[in-house]
């Protein structure tokens, strides 16, 4: 019986000790998307975002439209803005959410199989016809 008091004063001192770095960190802010755009794998309508990230999850949601994706961020980006902003690449007249600009750090997003997709199908037509003249936009993102 000892043993098990014993056992478990152990462990709860060590959950209340962990518990201060197990706090989740998290970022929240709003942007309009004026266009249809992948995030991942998944296509989001235009609208009204709220992006929250908490520590390696980026999660996108429009609540009129009931679209959301969760996204594992693939690495940081150290550079920081005073001004919150979404980075998206555009190929073939599709947007791919590729990054996040934020006050308190900026992450970037892996190119999904969708845009590795689309990247091959622009090569593979400007082989085959004229060159295809594209477009690089980068859309802000309100906070």
């Amino acid at each position: 019986m000892n043993r098990i008091k014993s056992l478990i004063f152990l462990v709860a001192a060590t959950i209340l000790q962990a518990a201060p770095s197990l706090k989740a960190q998290q970022e929240v802010f709003n942007a309009k998307v004026p266009f249809q755009f992948f995030a991942g794998d998944r296509t989001l309508p235009s609208g009204e975002y709220r992006i929250t990230r908490r520590n390696a999850f980026l999660t996108i949601e429009n609540g009129r439209e009931f679209s959301s994706a969760l996204i594992l961020t693939s690495s940081a980006d150290s550079s920081r803005d005073s001004e919150s902003r979404l980075i998206f690449d555009h190929v073939n007249d599709l947007y791919f959410l590729r990054g996040v600009v934020a006050p308190v750090g900026g992450i970037e997003l892996a190119v999904s199989r969708t845009e590795m997709k689309a990247k091959m199908d622009q090569r593979r037509l400007s082989k085959v016809s004229l060159p295809v003249v594209t477009s690089t936009a980068a859309r802000s993102g309100g906070q």
